[in-house]
This record gives C-alpha cells, sequence and structure tokens, in this order.
C-alpha cells in the first residue's frame, strides 16, 4: 500500500473558515481528510478495503492482457525478465496482500 499525504486548503465546517487541511490517499483512492486547525476528520474506513481489494483483482484478472501486450511491444526485453518476474512475483504478491491485511487492522 503507498499512502500519500498533502495538505492543501479546504473550508472547514466545524471552523468555519479556509483552513489548511492533511488528505489521505492510499493507492490513489481517497481515504480521509483532516483539518489541521480542529483535527476533525472524514474517513472512508470499510469503503477503502473493498475499493483496495476490487483494484487488486482487476489488476490480478488484467494480467495476462498485460502480459500479452509487453511481449509484443519488446520481446527481447520480456524474454529475459521473465525469469525473475516469474521468481519474484509470489513474493512480491505475498508482500501486496499482507500490506492489506495490515491497513485493514490500522482501520
Amino acid at each position: 500500500m503507498k499512502e500519500d499525504k498533502m495538505r492543501t486548503t479546504l473550508f472547514c465546517d466545524t471552523c468555519m473558515d479556509d483552513t489548511e487541511h492533511e488528505v489521505t490517499y492510499v493507492d490513489k483512492i481517497l481515504y480521509q481528510i483532516r483539518c489541521v486547525e480542529c483535527e476533525k476528520s472524514h474517513s472512508r474506513g470499510s469503503e477503502i478495503q473493498r475499493e483496495l481489494y476490487l483494484n487488486y483483482m482487476e489488476r490480478v484478472f488484467s494480467k495476462p492482457k498485460r502480459f500479452k501486450n509487453e511481449a509484443g511491444e519488446n520481446l527481447p526485453h520480456f524474454l529475459f525478465s521473465l525469469p525473475y518476474r516469474v521468481m519474484s512475483k509470489p513474493f512480491r504478491t505475498y508482500k501486496e496482500i499482507k500490506n492489506m491485511f495490515n491497513y485493514k487492522r490500522k482501520i
């Protein structure tokens, strides 16, 4: 999971003014908006779990098509990198699923 935080100015309904807010994205999905002044936050909670899972499954099901496109674009590079990718994919998949469950506990 890649968690990105950025700061922006938004209108806060508690402060009744334009204040600085911290906006958090998880894998490019809006997760939380928190007012820096009053510390009030709005989060999407369990909705994000579903979206993260759906994004992961979409990537899994689209992998054969992406694999085919990559092989067609640059076959020598594709064949050269294939053994490493085949060996490392289970570990990368395990790490991503582990991070997804760890993030679930965080929510």
